[in-house]
């Protein structure tokens, strides 16, 4: 009984497969690397969530990520509010070296020039937060010089920022 049934389902998902669901999940993950004059963010997060955060932040019915000159133009100002960087207090101002598309996620590569050795990075990453209370971003930091690791969460209730030493 129990294999037939078994058989039927996934006969049926092979014949049928269901429609495209929404993820349940809401997170983005970026990797930073400090590493002689740059700050370096690579931020992965789901397409549809950062095109309704651009619609939704640039008063827009749609953003198509595709178009990118459009795309990356509203995406730094968005992330230039929600994504924050400093180095030693002084606020830094990224600007976006790469995009892409992976499956159902996107990523940008966004890129923070700094004037000096750097002693205390401040970050924080709050992408989302207004459109999802269970909303979470996690940064991985990597300081090249030193190999150190840190790992930082940001949810909306603990939205940082955050100081690291850079060693």
């Amino acid at each position: 009984m129990y294999r037939s049934k078994l058989g039927t389902v996934l006969t049926l998902l092979l014949i049928a497969p269901p429609q495209a669901a929404g993820h349940d999940i809401h997170v983005s993950y970026g990797r930073v690397t400090v590493e002689g004059k740059a700050v370096t963010i690579r931020l992965r997060m789901f397409k549809d969530d950062l095109s309704k955060a651009l619609a939704r932040h640039h008063q827009r019915d749609t953003v198509d990520l595709e178009a990118r000159a459009l795309a990356d133009s509203l995406a730094t100002t968005y992330l230039s509010q929600k994504l924050l960087v400093a180095v030693d207090g002084k606020p830094l101002v990224g600007r976006i070296a790469a995009a892409g598309s992976e499956d159902k996620m996107w990523w940008y590569l966004v890129q923070y020039p700094i004037a000096a050795r750097a002693g205390k990075l401040t970050i924080a990453n709050r992408v989302f937060f207004e459109l999802f209370d269970d909303q979470q971003n996690l940064l991985k930091v990597l300081q090249v010089r030193s190999g150190d690791e840190t790992s930082l969460y940001f949810v909306p209730g603990e939205p940082g920022p955050v100081d690291v030493r850079i060693r």
